[in-house]
């Protein structure tokens, strides 16, 4: 019922809510915990900021968001948050209650666990115009990563690294030179030029296709991807470096049938003697899938 009303209402620039607040919240909540992306942010202003405090991560804006969720939902495809109480004003809620997942995938240079974790947290959720215009979220990373079988030194370090506040354990001019990825990329697409990036038994993964073992293999598999799409290209936005590992922050882009695409991606790299021994991309690659079946000849 609170979901039909705040669709109905949401088209109203300024508005008196119809629903709670505290409802509000709630549908926001329960979209998160079905991993419906565009269910949560149904709820949410164009600027909605994320803030995951014990991360140290921001995202600004629905498509930020979006993205970081998505790569979120990949480590922990069976989050829930179950609340348990809700103190709110008209411009502010507060909330509490418990969040459970487990870990599938990776979380940064870190294999699954395939454990879980049951944690006690409390966000804070602003509004505006009877959306919600930011959440500020707490939980207790140590706990979450002891629960995880997780080294918290090690992951706390390298989300220092991917927030770009540590490069400091890895030669500063190797990792600026590997961050030149972007090289790989300059028109004519060549695949011959991740010779320079990855060693012989170099291992690639990106979701939604195999993962390849061996130059060779990533080469071929490069190839077939500018078949598909010729103009396939990545935009280096940032990156950070710690020890052996390299995060680069990118936008994928492609033109399908007419169809511009930009999907933001996150890629890391392990480095062995200069160049990577692997790199596991994290992106969404639905837009491009979509895209592609759509322009295929009937």
């Amino acid at each position: 019922m609170a979901s039909t009303v705040v669709s109905a209402t949401r088209k109203k620039a300024k508005r008196q809510p119809t629903v709670s607040p505290t409802e509000i919240v709630a549908e926001y909540a329960a979209a998160k915990s079905r991993q419906d992306i565009d269910g949560a942010l149904r709820v949410c202003r164009e600027d909605f900021l994320l803030d995951t405090v014990p991360f140290g991560i921001r995202g600004k804006g629905k498509a930020e968001v979006a993205a970081q969720l998505r790569v979120f939902f990949t480590t922990f495809p069976d989050y829930a948050a179950t609340l348990e109480g809700q103190a709110a004003s008209e411009e502010v809620v507060t909330a509490w209650g418990t969040i459970r997942a487990t870990m599938r995938g990776p979380l940064g240079s870190f294999a699954p666990t395939g454990r879980a974790f049951a944690l006690p947290f409390s966000c804070v959720f602003p509004l505006r115009d009877g959306l919600l215009a930011g959440e500020r979220f707490f939980f207790d990373l140590n706990t979450m990563c002891e629960q995880l079988g997780l080294p918290v030194e090690r992951v706390a370090a390298e989300l220092r690294a991917f927030r770009g506040e540590e490069r400091s354990e890895a030669p500063e001019d190797e990792a600026r030179a590997f961050a030149k990825f972007t090289d790989f990329w300059r028109p004519p697409l060549d695949p011959e030029r991740l010779g320079g990036l990855l060693h012989s038994d170099g291992r690639l993964e990106s979701p939604g296709l195999p993962a390849t073992v061996g130059l060779e293999a990533g080469k071929e598999a490069f190839r077939s991807l500018f078949k598909l799409m010729p103009d396939f290209r990545a935009e280096l936005e940032r990156w950070s470096a710690a020890g052996d590992a390299v995060f680069l922050e990118l936008t994928l882009r492609a033109n399908v049938g007419g169809q511009e695409l930009r999907v933001p991606a996150v890629d890391r790299f392990l480095l062995r003697d200069g160049k990577a021994v692997e790199r596991v991309s994290f992106f969404d690659p639905s837009p491009f899938l979509q895209a592609l079946r759509a322009a295929a000849p009937r």
